[in-house]
């Protein structure tokens, strides 16, 4: 057997490298272990071992104040002023109207909220959040064709890029993707590939990550998948150490990958996450109360101590008479220690240490949830500051929603046959266009997430605002209805539609 590696192996080891010469995966390690509780770990010290887990508490809190409650995609056509023809123009905006209703469809249907928060949650511990779209040939579509858009979320440490001073996915000369998968698996889907016998015996188990267990006697090979590409598109090849077992020209214009980070890092397509900068502090508060419970184990109780030379035995039970040699004062040879006092101002450190660590974070006891406000205003206010530090990180990730979206406009266009119908989400429920997808992969089309506030408050401010709106004569009641946050009117669709139907406005005064 020819043990040559393949060009992407060599690829990805130099990966791997790189990734060791930063500390990623030691520093990932450890910074899962402390979002889980496992905080104790290389403690040796004779001392009760609490977890008081701030870290959790507030990371937490922040991927949930960033995780997106109302989101919409809008795309555009940078092409669009520039077409000849208003019936072209027409024809495209309607094909991005569909697009845009399609993505609405997509993130209801596609479990996208959890696909989300699962990216921000992996971008909060690694620094790093991967989404990685895949055309799945196998899926049923309920008409002739087959097939769908798989959205799926990478770890930040098992993606590999040309250049690893440049974050900018599209920029680079080839990106590559690691994973493990049964040798059996990756043999099947090189024979269906026209593999032959020869390259299914290259393809052998190894060992990969060895800090990620695996079943006794799984028999899983690492496999990479790289992109890069010719003559403008993107070209997708899987191999593992030994062999490739496919390569296939995709006709997709962009990788169908996206990157963000919560922090960013100078000089390194790495971010940061802010479990690293909690470590220390989490680490003191676990210490620091081990000892204060330690000092009450140990002197929450007063001691007795005796002279032995004159009791030879002393007995705490209850009622039972002591022995004394000699005579004189029984008093002499026997005293009672009191219990010892913690200093209070240790106690106050602690509980500072706690609060500041918070609010660095921007982890207030206000935003969550543990400071009494008098009014709507004041709580409106106080939320708002504490969201100041995380602009940027959302800001990054709304960015990489738009990415996404982008991607599936490529996808639809590159798999969809012409005849292929498109399912999309209307106010009247889902629906079925037909886009131009042969006049809309020609275009430069550009999709961005908006990612609206759906809290209770602004909740109420809109239906508030709405309803003057209304009373005022500014719009009518459709308008109103439309415009509506969901879950306000149960069944808005349909009291829309009898609106409709009826030919006229109720008046809702």
């Amino acid at each position: 057997m020819n043990d040559s590696i393949t060009p992407a192996w060599s690829l990805y080891e130099s990966g791997l490298e790189y990734n060791r010469k930063i500390n990623l995966y030691e520093t990932n390690r450890q910074n899962e272990r402390f979002y889980r509780g496992e905080q104790w770990d290389g403690y040796d010290r004779d001392l009760p071992r609490p977890v008081f887990n701030v870290t959790r508490r507030i990371v937490d809190y922040l991927v949930g104040a960033i995780s997106p409650q109302n989101i919409s995609i809008r795309y555009t056509d940078e092409k669009l002023p520039y077409l000849d023809s208003s019936a072209l123009q027409k024809t495209v905006a309607e094909g991005l109207s569909l697009l845009e209703q399609n993505a609405a469809y997509r993130w209801k249907t596609g479990r996208m909220d959890e696909i989300a928060n699962r990216a921000l949650l992996n971008a909060a511990i690694s620094g790093d959040g991967v989404f990685f779209c895949w055309w799945d040939g196998a899926k049923e579509s309920g008409q002739p064709f087959s097939g769908e858009i798989r959205t799926d979320v990478v770890d930040g440490a098992n993606l590999f890029l040309c250049d690893v001073n440049n974050p900018d996915i599209q920029a680079q000369e080839y990106i590559i993707l690691s994973g493990r998968a049964p040798v059996n698996d990756l043999r099947r889907e090189a024979l269906e590939a026209g593999a032959g016998e020869e390259t299914l015996a290259k393809i052998l188990p190894d060992d990969g990550d060895l800090s990620i267990p695996e079943r006794e006697g799984s028999d899983k090979a690492t496999y990479l998948i790289r992109f890069f590409r010719e003559d403008g598109d993107v070209v997708f090849e899987k191999s593992t150490r030994y062999c490739v077992i496919r390569r296939a020209k995709t006709g997709l214009r962009y990788y169908p990958v996206v990157l963000f980070h919560w922090l960013t890092r100078k000089g390194s397509y790495h971010g940061s996450s802010p479990i690293t900068e909690l470590i220390p502090n989490q680490k003191y508060l676990n210490s620091a109360y081990a000892l204060v419970m330690k000092h009450m184990n140990d002197t929450a109780f007063s001691k007795v101590i005796y002279d032995k030379s004159r009791i030879p035995e002393w007995s705490n039970e209850v009622g039972e008479a002591i022995a004394a040699v000699g005579g004189g004062t029984v008093a002499d040879a026997v005293q009672v220690v009191g219990t010892g006092q913690l200093e209070p101002g240790y106690l106050e450190l602690i509980n500072n240490v706690i609060n500041t660590t918070k609010n660095l974070m921007g982890a207030t006891d206000s935003a969550l949830g543990d400071e009494r406000a008098n009014n709507t205003s004041a709580i409106l206010a106080l939320r708002d500051a504490s969201m100041i530090s995380l602009r940027q990180v959302s800001a990054r990730f709304t960015r990489a929603l738009g990415e996404l979206a982008t991607i599936w406009a490529d996808m639809l266009c590159a798999y969809s046959p012409a005849e292929r119908l498109l399912p999309v989400e209307t106010d009247g429920g889902i629906a079925a266009g037909r886009p131009d997808y042969r006049l809309l992969s020609g275009e430069l089309l550009r999709a961005r997430a908006i990612c609206s506030d759906n809290s209770t408050y602004s909740v109420s401010a809109t239906v508030a605002l709405l309803g003057n709106l209304l009373a005022g004569g500014h719009i009518s009641v459709r308008q109103y209805l439309r415009a509506l946050p969901d879950g306000c009117i149960p069944e808005r669709a349909a009291l829309m539609e009898e609106l409709t139907t009826e030919g006229g406005e109720v008046n809702l005064g």
